[in-house]
């Protein structure tokens, strides 16, 4: 009885495993905690503890600093099948109209210099619309062009279009809704 006692302990232990999987349909996913210590060069001015949604770290743009630090991947190296759409979220701090910052997504086929996909979100008009001077989300489900591959890359990040005030990003989320 004792040794079926100690045995139903473990299970209950092992099964309370703190570590969770992300859902497959996650591409890519970061909250920006485990990039200090391991960016260098001038990207190291975008990851901050001047403001976060959650944990201690955000990217900004400010004057000075015109593109945020953010996600870059081959598509064939996120999924192992054909991406046909993505959802893209994240939590964005917008002080106020003056500080105008789009959230970019980007698709770029292998040796050609025009975009397959290119979306700006706003961030002004979420703030007009959502708020300013609080963390907002923002997301956007775009459907792939025909013409991108394996080769592919993506990239999401913020890009400072003007104005004087900082805008940060956190807990970007990128989904295949396919």
């Amino acid at each position: 009885m004792k040794n079926l006692l100690y045995a139903l302990l473990a299970f209950a232990l092992a099964s309370c495993d703190s570590k969770t999987e992300k859902p497959a349909n996650i591409l890519a996913s970061n909250d920006f905690e485990s990039l200090d210590g391991w960016t260098n060069g001038g990207a190291n001015a975008s990851l901050n503890k001047e403001k976060a949604h959650s944990g201690a770290f955000s990217v900004k743009t400010f004057p000075g600093l015109d593109f945020s630090m953010g996600f870059g991947n081959q598509l064939g190296k996120i999924s192992s099948t054909r991406i046909n759409k993505i959802k893209v979220h994240a939590w964005v701090y917008v002080p106020s109209g003056d500080a105008t910052a789009t959230l970019v997504v980007e698709v770029k086929n292998a040796g050609e210099d025009k975009n397959a996909l290119w979306e700006g979100i706003g961030l002004v008009d979420e703030g007009k619309s959502k708020g300013y001077n609080k963390w907002i989300e923002v997301e956007r489900t775009l459907t792939m062009p025909e013409s991108i591959n394996y080769n592919s890359q993506m990239a999401v990040y913020l890009w400072r279009t003007g104005g004087s005030l900082a805008t940060y990003m956190d807990d970007v989320e990128i989904t295949k809704v396919d």
